[in-house]
């Protein structure tokens, strides 16, 4: 059954973080000229008055204050875009608490979903209190001391991350160690940063890593109206064969391209595609989806990354993503694949996640 379209009298303003940058890295993985172009597309087939306005962390307030202003006679929905950590100037959480105070209704997550999926530690301490099966994992103490016998207590090889970490930043092939000198010198490279942001706000962790096959899910909904959660069908992100199994992942620089350490694959080449699962794995990739996305109190829509470990047959879950990028095209984000094995076209999506909004703010 089709959801009513209860934003259909509504002008939508789409909130977009700008980030000032004189990095060409910074300044690429902050470019939404293709996300315009598809936003463009999505509300002229909506027939959906729309604005697009870029925000920052020193004018969000004056921003969301004048689309309010400007809302006292017609009914406004945000389309919120604003995904940061705020370390390095890039708006999120702010955001969503100056949204909710101004009593305007917006998609996406809430205080709560964002804040304990921007770290991964507090995420990761959750699932566990949850019982979630997520990797074995350890916080690297400041001082680093508590890497002597870390391979004792988690068995290698072990993947170290920084707790903030979007679009895989600070993640390359060389964060997948096999002993304590290894362990130590990619946790100095952290801690050096990356092109001037910092990466450590959060500290870092050790956690095991799984080798196997990788999956993707997407949820659109609210965890305290679990009926009404959207399941979207899962992809496989199935890695190249030729890489070794320990450079099966999403390192950033293959990831965006940018090869400051990492080689090409070459042209021919690719670092991965997307499949649907098979059948018999899709019910316990659902089903480990809607736990994770309950246990952290899930709200607007996420991405959860989950792996199967070959060696036990059993699924971990890596990460959940609120406020993850939305992009019809796979190119730039996993989403496309999925709403291609699902059959659902871009424009679908958009208006799940309005209503969504709209049926919250109701509620």
């Amino acid at each position: 059954m089709r959801h009513p379209r209860l934003f259909e009298d509504h002008h939508i303003w789409v909130l977009a973080p700008s980030v000032i940058s004189q990095d060409p890295n910074i300044t690429y993985y902050y470019d939404f000229e293709q996300s315009i172009l598809e936003y463009t597309r999505v509300f002229e087939e909506l027939n959906l008055s729309w604005n697009w306005q870029y925000v920052t962390l020193h004018d969000y307030k004056e921003v969301i204050a004048s689309i309010k202003e400007r809302s006292l006679d017609k009914k406004t929905l945000i389309f919120n875009l604003c995904d940061g950590d705020e370390v390095n100037e890039a708006p999120g959480i702010s955001v969503i608490r100056e949204l909710e105070n101004s009593g305007l209704s917006y998609t996406g997550s809430r205080e709560y979903f964002y804040e304990i999926t921007t770290s991964k530690i507090p995420m990761k301490r959750k699932f566990d209190a949850c019982g979630i099966r997520n990797a074995p994992w350890e916080v690297i103490q400041q001082d680093g001391k508590n890497v002597r016998g870390l391979f004792d207590r988690l068995p290698g090889p072990l993947i170290i991350k920084p707790a903030v970490s979007g679009g895989s930043m600070g993640l390359g092939i060389s964060n997948v160690v096999h002993n304590e000198e290894e362990c130590l010198r990619i946790i100095d490279k952290i801690n050096e940063g990356y092109r001037g942001w910092n990466l450590t706000v959060d500290g870092i962790f050790a956690e095991q890593f799984i080798p196997g096959k990788e999956y993707t899910s997407f949820l659109v909904g609210s965890f305290d109206n679990p009926s009404e959660i959207i399941y979207y069908k899962p992809v496989e992100r199935v890695f190249n064969s030729k890489l070794p199994v320990t450079e099966q992942f999403l390192s950033f620089d293959r990831l965006w391209e940018t090869y400051d350490e990492e080689s090409a694959l070459g042209d021919d080449q690719f670092l991965f595609n997307y499949y649907e699962p098979e059948l018999e794995f899709q019910e316990e990739i659902k089903r480990l989806s809607l736990d994770s996305f309950q246990c952290l109190n899930g709200t607007g829509y996420t991405r959860i990354d989950i792996r199967k470990d070959e060696r036990d047959g059993r699924c971990y879950v890596l990460e959940a993503n609120a406020q993850c990028g939305l992009s019809e095209d796979e190119n730039y984000t996993s989403i496309g694949a999925i709403l291609r094995v699902s059959g659902k076209k871009f424009s679908e999506l958009i208006s799940e996640i309005m209503n969504d909004a709209l049926s919250r703010k109701a509620a």
